[in-house]
């Protein structure tokens, strides 16, 4: 599970070290004596700064979360954390400044001081535009707590006043004793249709049980797989360190991931992320640049309409993005219902050529590059099939855990295309969740490889 505290905490490590180091060059070159460059009392006052802020840190590091509202404690935590930090400083720096002949003590000074207003300044901006995307971004995941204990009210505050977690909290159910099994999860299914929910928290004794009040484990699991819900399971034990759980933290709260698969691990989302962004930057910039300029021609010269066909479709967590294409079809009232198929009279001449060749598909490394797909994944589906598979195929919502893909390994093994019989689509599935179970930074490589190289990515299109 990606709690996204420490992703938070390196990141504000990385901004404060940015900010302070920006503005200590920024007054050395423009303000102060730039013949000092040869002194050592410059590179002194410099590892000064950055070690008594990394150090601050160090002290503080399990306390970036908040469980009070507004944006005073925040300003309390980081007025602590400057008071240490320059208290740390003068530690540092004051015994062995009689040194060297040049003391840089107001440049030291001046820094601190405008660093602060700027801190004081990022803080209080990030924190309103996080607040602002909580309210109306699709991207923020809703969550609903399942249980209803002392640490799950923590949890509850935790979300509440953490937007930066990314989680938007939704309410919490506790069926009472005169609600039967069968009636709590028709209402709690009712309502993960209802307000989309995508992560459910369950208070548990510990993460051996298999029961919680009226939920049973497996029973639950199995339903949040066919819903394309993540579980977390939230013990009020702490398990044995012997046995073997993989336990994260949301601050001080120990969360279990029965559902847990590679792309959970933080490592594993950043090494993918950096991939996606360099493979998709790469592209648009020496590639896209003139190869979508030629394409764009011979679109508009062969049919009429557009030249990119935009399109609705499923991505990670149930949230809907805009997905972009090269339109390959003559404008039709079907696009968004019915399925491409062989030798379909809807599609132009250069448009089967595109298909064939994924041409039509190169749009979506803006798609990679904003974040609503990667380079690799399971292919995004219209919202329509989305719908109709999910009734068809047992926990086809499952797909929905990762980023959708411009190429997947369903894809390279032949399985692309139209669906027009029910194993096509379930054969699709199981390759995706195949992926989804194994994923491994190598085997991207390996399907991108096979997406250019291999005859087999290329059968069945249509």
């Amino acid at each position: 599970m990606k709690t996204r505290e420490s992703e938070l905490l390196y990141l504000s490590v990385v901004i404060d070290l940015l900010l302070l180091n920006g503005i200590f060059f920024l007054l050395f070159l423009t303000v102060f004596h730039t013949h000092w460059f040869h002194e050592p009392g410059i590179y002194l006052a410099f590892l000064a700064l950055n070690l008594a802020r990394i150090t601050s840190f160090v002290l503080f590091r399990r306390r970036i979360i908040y469980y009070k509202k507004g944006f005073r404690p925040r300003l309390r935590r980081m007025l602590m954390r400057s008071a240490i930090f320059i208290a740390l400083l003068v530690v540092i720096y004051l015994p062995i400044r009689h040194h060297f002949d040049h003391r840089p003590q107001l440049l030291l000074a001046v820094t601190v001081f405008l660093f602060l207003l700027a801190k004081l300044a990022f803080n209080y901006t990030y924190y309103r535009l996080v607040k602002r995307r909580i309210k109306y971004s699709t991207r923020v995941r809703k969550v609903v707590l399942l249980g209803d204990n002392e640490v799950m009210t923590s949890l509850q505050n935790i979300i509440t006043y953490n937007p930066a977690l990314n989680y938007k909290y939704e309410g919490t159910y506790s069926p009472d004793q005169t609600t039967t099994c069968n009636e709590a999860y028709n209402t709690l299914e009712q309502r993960v249709l209802n307000e989309g929910i995508q992560v459910m928290f369950l208070a548990v004794n510990s993460v051996d049980d298999l029961h919680a009040g009226c939920w049973n484990l497996k029973e639950l699991q199995r339903n949040c797989s066919r819903w394309g819900v993540r579980l977390f399971l939230v013990p009020t034990v702490e398990p044995n360190a012997a046995d073997d759980y993989k336990i994260d933290r949301i601050h001080t709260i120990r969360v279990f991931n029965p559902q847990r698969i590679p792309l959970d691990i933080a490592e594993n989302q950043i090494k993918k992320r950096l991939f996606d962004l360099f493979f998709s930057s790469f592209f648009l910039v020496f590639a896209a640049s003139w190869m979508f300029l030629i394409i764009a021609i011979i679109i508009k010269l062969t049919s009429r309409g557009p030249v990119f066909f935009v399109q609705q479709r499923t991505g990670i967590n149930n949230r809907i993005f805009k997905c972009i294409k090269f339109r390959s079809m003559y404008i039709n009232g079907d696009a968004d219902k019915r399925q491409a198929t062989k030798n379909d009279p809807r599609i132009t001449p250069i448009g089967r050529f595109m298909r064939k060749y994924n041409i039509d598909e190169l749009p979506q490394f803006v798609n990679v590059f904003y974040g609503d797909m990667s380079v690799v994944g399971p292919r995004p589906h219209m919202l329509a099939h989305t719908e109709l598979f999910s009734r068809e195929v047992e926990n086809y919502l499952v797909r929905h855990y990762v980023k959708p893909g411009i190429t997947g390994w369903a894809q390279i093994n032949g399985y692309r295309g139209e669906t027009s019989e029910h194993w096509q689509i379930e054969k699709r599935v199981q390759y995706d969740h195949e992926y989804i179970r194994n994923w491994s930074f190598d085997w991207d490589f390996v399907i991108v490889w096979k997406t250019l190289f291999s005859m087999k990515a290329f059968k069945n299109a249509a």
